[in-house]
């Protein structure tokens, strides 16, 4: 149990140094009320050196045959939590991750979570532009890759701003080598053309750069260390 507290703490600290200021300050304050439940120092947590991996793989219950952007979801999210994603494929394309435990349970969350955004979002621009153009063919397509955008930018903004954020980028060895052990049938092509919706990309850009996940991942892990 002390293993995954201290980890959790370690990615609260870097995402503390997020350049998003609520998601930045929503960490610290997770990572103090960690240290002081569990009477640790933040000295115990920057000596401590985790000794054994543990690697898994999860298959998400995010499948997808025609929104071939929750692929580059999965994908842009996993490179930035220290994880592999790939597909289980029968009728439909399954996303799985590969990683330590704590970082593919962070992945899953975080791609469910804003999987669940982008929905939400899309369902009130399609009301809104079925009634002003009397369609909305491609609109889901264009506003979830302005999302997967504004994403990609906002994480390429911690990595300049926070040294830190290396602890959660980086794939430990043991999942290198676990995933470049795996046996692969063929690929899923997750590529897909912007649609013409440029309002609808826009805004999915700016929504991107503001998600914020540390809250959510906070929460759902407090309930895993309680049930330890």
């Amino acid at each position: 149990m002390e293993n995954k507290i201290i980890s959790k703490i370690k990615k609260l600290f870097a995402l503390s140094e997020s350049s998003n200021e609520n998601e930045a300050k929503v960490a610290l304050i997770k990572a103090q009320e960690l240290l002081a439940k569990h009477k640790l120092s933040i000295k115990e947590i920057k000596e401590y050196q985790d000794t054994k991996t543990n690697v898994i793989e999860n298959k998400t219950n995010v499948s997808f045959t025609k929104a071939k952007w929750k692929g580059r979801l999965a994908y842009v999210i996993a490179e930035n939590f220290g994880c592999y994603s790939y597909f289980k494929t029968r009728r439909n394309n399954t996303v799985a991750f590969m990683g330590k435990d704590e970082d593919v349970t962070v992945c899953t969350i975080v791609l469910e979570y804003a999987i669940d955004c982008i929905n939400n979002t899309v369902k009130k621009l399609k009301y809104q532009y079925y009634k002003k153009y009397n369609t909305t063919k491609g609109l889901e397509n264009d506003y979830a890759l302005g999302f997967i955008a504004g994403l990609e930018n906002a994480f390429e903004k911690q990595k300049i701003s926070n040294q830190q954020w290396n602890l959660v980028l980086v794939k430990d060895p043991a999942v290198i080598d676990r995933y470049n052990d795996m046996k692969f049938k063929g690929s899923v092509n997750t590529s897909t053309k912007f649609k013409g919706f440029n309002q609808v990309y826009e805004q999915g850009v700016e929504d991107g750069e503001k998600f914020s996940v540390t809250d959510k991942i906070a929460e759902v892990e407090e309930k895993i260390l309680i049930g330890l």
